[in-house]
């Protein structure tokens, strides 16, 4: 059955999409709006991914078949990984795919849809003109990001949360930057953090030594 009270966010998640804010800007918007986030019992928040998601797995609000009345099924597989031993999601072929139509399920118009999906394609076609043309450019939210000394072990002083690499060079806090939930908008060049680590970790070294 449709939540009209849901459906009228996701209206609103499309529309908004269509006139031209970005994913992240939605989030923004959502969470300041105090509206809250899918299956998150009232406590969560909204973030870009929650709404742009992965297209080629029909992830995220925006990918959502469901909200024009298809019912995707067998859309990808699972597979163990051999070495740690969890689960991986590995994409099916389209035409392995089992897909319903269920129009009464319907909260879309067919129209809004298809422009949505025509802004998302230019987009990635932007993007992969200018991975192209520059290649040694930034690639945050674009795909797998690169690891480097200290990822996934800083956090923001203030609320908590990760601090994540927000441009080619630097590091701020991915609250504030992905759900506008964190007032925190200092950034710092990683290579200035990782200095100052690997200096305190030289410095207490010498100092257990001697």
């Amino acid at each position: 059955m449709i939540d009209e009270a849901e459906a009228a966010i996701i209206r609103r998640i499309f529309t908004e999409y269509d006139r031209g804010r970005s994913a992240r800007a939605i989030a923004i918007g959502l969470n300041r709006d105090g509206i809250p986030a899918p299956r998150s019992g009232g406590k969560g928040t909204w973030s870009f991914s929650t709404i742009s998601g992965n297209w080629k797995r029909g992830t995220g609000i925006l990918n959502n078949e469901l909200y024009v009345g298809k019912l995707v099924w067998n859309r990808q597989h699972f597979v163990k990984d051999p070495d740690s031993g969890k689960r991986q999601a590995r994409p099916n072929p389209p035409d392995a795919w089992i897909i319903e139509d269920i129009p009464a399920l319907r909260i879309i118009e067919e129209e809004l849809w298809t422009r949505v999906k025509h802004r998302q394609g230019a987009i990635r076609e932007d993007i992969l003109t200018e991975r192209v043309a520059n290649p040694d450019g930034p690639k945050i939210e674009r795909g797998h990001r690169p690891r480097y000394l200290l990822s996934g072990l800083l956090t923001c002083g203030c609320c908590g949360s990760g601090y994540i690499m927000i441009s080619d060079s630097r590091l701020g806090c991915a609250a504030a930057r992905n759900s506008g939930t964190c007032a925190n908008r200092k950034t710092i060049k990683r290579t200035d953090v990782e200095a100052r680590v690997l200096g305190g970790l030289r410095t207490q070294l010498i100092a257990h030594a001697s």
